[in-house]
Order: structure tokens, then sequence, then C-alpha cells
């Protein structure tokens, strides 16, 4: 069965644009799964090195996700070499109060790594975030998300502060979302596009130093 509109936040595998988190949600019961490569500009400060992460998320309700990530540590092994033999374990997530309507935003409140324990926290964080989309006749979609991040954890401040982005989908390709955002400390500009109506695709790059990567599969297990 085909999806509605793409919305996953891609870097963390959860709904949002490429590094940020939005105030969509995905279609009630709808699962996702993949891959993500991550260059040390995207990652907190103990990934001082490229890593990838895999993920699952599900939409329970459509006001309820949760997403549970692995993210590649490197340390050193019993033979001391050092290499990416070790896993952090994270999570998000996303609660929905309040659903767009024609005369206000969405809102989402929600947190990221929630139950970790503090000493490996590196993700740790509440945000508050809402999205606008906007329609055109002729069937263009453009969506402005903004929010802030409250840093949670001993780590190096990972997120903290403001963030926001925009989104467009064009009407001649539903299936494709070019994005731009800020996200606490630079700017990314990418985009997505949903194949063969389950596989998605996406890249983007960090003020244009770094490329990051994914692709990930998404169906609708509770109708």
């Amino acid at each position: 069965m085909p999806l509605g509109n793409i919305h996953a936040q891609y870097a963390m595998g959860t709904t949002g644009q490429l590094l940020i988190p939005s105030a969509d949600m995905q279609e009630d019961g709808t699962f996702m799964a993949g891959v993500n490569y991550l260059p040390t500009e995207v990652t907190p400060a103990v990934f001082a090195y490229p890593t990838m992460n895999y993920f699952l998320d599900m939409t329970l309700f459509s006001f309820v996700e949760i997403t549970y990530r692995m993210t590649l540590l490197k340390s050193l092994n019993s033979k001391g070499k050092y290499t990416y033999h070790e896993q952090d374990r994270s999570n998000t997530i996303r609660l929905r109060p309040i659903k767009e309507k024609k005369w206000w935003p969405s809102v989402v409140v929600g947190a990221d790594d929630l139950f970790t324990q503090k000493k490996t926290e590196f993700w740790g964080d509440y945000f508050g975030t809402l999205t606008k989309t906007l329609r055109t006749r002729s069937g263009h979609r453009v969506a402005f998300t903004a929010g802030w991040y409250f840093h949670r954890g001993d780590w190096a401040k990972f997120n903290k502060g403001p963030f926001g982005g925009i989104a467009y989908t064009p009407a001649f390709c539903p299936e494709l979302k070019l994005m731009a955002e800020y996200d606490t400390r630079g700017w990314n500009v990418g985009g997505a596009i949903r194949l063969w109506k389950h596989l998605a695709v996406h890249a983007f790059t960090q003020d244009f130093k770094c490329v990051s990567a994914g692709i990930r599969y998404e169906c609708t297990l509770i109708h």
C-alpha cells in the first residue's frame, strides 16, 4: 500500500527534515527501517570519525511515534585495534498535542536519548517544534518548520537553541522533497525521494563541507 507524503527526519530515522525534527507525523501504523552514513560534522563530539546508524521506527497512533537506533562506535578491541565493534543505543519519542489546521500549525514535543544512561547521553535533548504547510492551487507544497532544542546530559552540547527549515514538494513529482534547514550548528541542504512506493533515499550536505546519505524502507503495518 503506498504511503502519504514523505516526512522522515532522515539522518535520525524519525520524522522531520534532514537533521531537525518537524511537527509532521506519519500515518497511523507506519513502520520505517533503514541505515544512514554520518560524517563527523553531523554527529556529537564523541564521534570523532565518520560513522553509521541503523534504526526502527513505529508510529503507533497519528500522535505518538517511537524510534530506536544504533550508532556504530570506534574503540580498542581485544587485539588492540581501533575498530567499529561497539554501538551506542538511542531513541526518540515524539508526541503531537496539536494537529495542523487551516489557521494554525501542528505542534510536536519530544525527546532524544530519553532512557539512556547519563554517561552515554550523546544525543540527549528535549525539543518543541511547529510546522505549517502551504499549498498552491497548482499542487505545490511548501512546509515551514521552527523549533527549539533544550540540551540534556553531560556531553558537549550537540543540539541547543533554535532551529528551523523549509521543505518543498513539487506538484509534478510528489515523491520528491527538497529541504534547507539550520540545525543549531550549521546549514543543511539536500533532498529525498521515494522509489517503488516503499523505498526512500536521501542525501544532504552540511555547510558544503561533507555529504551524508541514507536509505530506508517504509510500510503500513496497522490499518
